[in-house]
């Protein structure tokens, strides 16, 4: 809502301009309904005239309704491409521990239907001020034709109003347990999506979550959307019959009490009949509203990072000599601990970590890519320390290759394209050059093996030209053939060129290619050390196996 306040500051006099045309055109709409009933009604064959004043009048009307809504289309169009923007930028933003406490299914929904129920309430929100503002001047012109028959309608639509504000409660409470059925149907596709090969193999698994998780969530859904449906057709039959009782009523007291002649009963009827469109109208945007509703409360729960418009950048072009890691520990939910952790970190060296899974390799290279923030201890960069006015800074200097890395395609080196004698030389050095090619600044084909992939991927990351290379189990994917390129051949010539290299790995044949050997074990990282390192680390690897 926030995003809300914030629009509407920046905007204000746009906003106040469409209000006074919406005045206008509103008028204008009552203006056609008098010119009706003072002029056109009462006028002999002698006043041809006055169609053609009907027909200018008409004319203004539709140009003037035309350009309100149009105007407050194009507003709202850009609104929306100002929300999607804000939302991605918040997410890229956003630390990867929150996100990761978010979960990918809240904020897939988040940004496809919630941005999306948001679009459609900005598209339907000018007919609502449109009706809203015809009705309210229809209806002085109602008490300016008769006072008490206007009280009449006055309450009567006062009834319709609050009957239908009734029901559209029901629909925001069943519209909103929809939404959250989105939330777990998301959930659902993305675990059908991963886990397809298993459901494959494990047919039992595979009907036990059809029926049990997916079909249960989507039932619910089902029934959730179908109420709030019915709800919302009812409140519209219900208006519509209630305005034309309400015209059977107003002769009835027009006529059976005197109130009025039988020809402003007559303009009455006719401003009531006028008054359906817009307010069936108004009446027929509110689940729309409400869903925009429910999507912006969602869309504000995610609490993500402030918005900021720009990006904070810096090159990687700093000059350093060692990361310095001073009683960094860090926790999950009390369900894992790495431990205090205190070593270094030279500039130029090559870096083996072994260990156990789950025994805290990947929260440590985490803690070192800066992903994540220790939750007691510090992480020095020579001597300054690394908190949040100086982590982008930090992360400059570092690229990753995770173990479930995400293969992107544009080949970059800081905010401008890698140059074409870079790409050129890569592509050979990694044997890549006959399976696939790059084409605009893209790399064409990734559909290839696990192994080709990793090696596009560490393509694209020595593109980057980092200093720091934090790679987690590059190597087990690849044939021996490459593996042994990659421990003789390219880990050595990354070094060559004054490149880190943080490995975790368990390849004991090449673990003589290591200038230090870090151990993790139940959540302590620490260094081997003394005489025999590399026949200590293969010993290790022999027990955890």
């Amino acid at each position: 809502m926030n995003f809300i306040l914030e629009l509407l500051k920046n905007n204000k006099f746009k906003i106040f301009f469409f209000l006074s045309f919406s005045i206008f055109t509103s008028i204008l709409g009552v203006l056609v309904l008098v010119f009706i009933n003072e002029y056109l009604l009462k006028a002999n064959s002698n006043e041809g005239i006055f169609i053609f004043y009907f027909l200018a009048l008409l004319i203004v009307f539709f140009l003037s309704s035309i350009f309100v809504e149009i105007s407050l289309s194009i507003f709202g169009q850009n609104f929306i491409f100002s929300m999607q923007k804000r939302v991605v930028k918040q997410i890229l933003d956003t630390s990867m521990s929150k996100i990761s406490q978010i979960g990918k299914a809240k904020l897939l929904a988040s940004l496809g239907s919630d941005v999306r129920n948001v679009s459609f309430g900005l598209l339907r929100f000018p007919e609502f001020i449109q009706s809203s503002i015809l009705i309210l001047c229809t209806c002085v012109y109602l008490c300016y034709l008769s006072p008490k028959i206007f009280a009449i309608c006055l309450i009567w639509i006062i009834f319709v109003f609050l009957s239908n504000n009734f029901l559209m409660m029901k629909v925001y409470k069943y519209f909103k347990n929809a939404r959250e059925n989105d939330d777990a149907l998301q959930n659902n596709y993305q675990n059908i999506l991963d886990g397809h090969r298993e459901l494959i193999l494990n047919r039992f698994r595979a009907k036990h979550y059809y029926e049990f998780e997916f079909e249960k969530n989507a039932k619910n859904k089902k029934r959730n959307s179908t109420i709030a449906n019915i709800l919302h057709n009812l409140s519209n039959n219900w208006t519509n019959i209630a305005l034309l009782a309400l015209v059977g009523l107003e002769f009835y007291f027009s006529l059976h009490f005197s109130w009025t002649s039988i020809e402003n009963a007559t303009t009455i009827a006719l401003s009531i009949l006028f008054l359906r469109t817009p307010l069936v109208a108004m009446i027929g945007s509110f689940p729309t509203l409400i869903l925009a509703k429910i999507a912006l409360d969602k869309i504000a729960k995610l609490e993500l990072e402030n918005f900021e418009q720009n990006f904070t950048l810096h090159s990687n072009k700093e000059y350093w000599q060692n990361i310095r890691f001073d009683k960094v520990a860090f926790s999950y939910n009390e369900k894992f601990s790495l431990k205090p952790t205190s070593l270094e970190i030279h500039k130029g060296e090559l870096i083996f970590l072994i260990g156990k899974n789950g025994s805290g390799k990947s929260t440590f290279s985490m803690l070192l890519a800066g992903l994540i923030s220790p939750k007691e201890g510090e992480i020095y960069l020579d001597d300054q320390k690394i908190d949040s006015s100086n982590l982008v800074k930090y992360q400059s200097l570092i690229t990753a290759i995770f173990s479930d890395f995400h293969l992107f395609t544009q080949t970059l080196e800081n905010d401008n394209f890698a140059s074409e004698e870079e790409i050129k030389y890569w592509l050979e050095f990694l044997e890549l050059y006959e399976k696939t090619d790059i084409k605009d600044h893209k790399i064409t084909t990734t559909k290839l093996s696990t192994g080709q992939r990793k090696r596009l991927a560490m393509f694209i990351a020595l593109l980057e030209k980092r200093d720091i290379l934090i790679l987690d189990e590059w190597a087990a994917d690849q044939d021996p053939v490459f593996r042994r390129f990659f421990y003789k051949k390219l880990l050595p010539l990354l070094k060559e060129q004054g490149k880190t290299i943080f490995a975790i790995t368990h390849d004991d044949a090449y673990f003589d290619s290591a200038d230090r050997i870090f151990l993790a074990q139940n959540g302590e990282i620490s260094e081997l050390k003394g005489e025999n390192i590399k026949e200590k680390a293969r010993n290790l690897i022999a027990r955890f196996e």
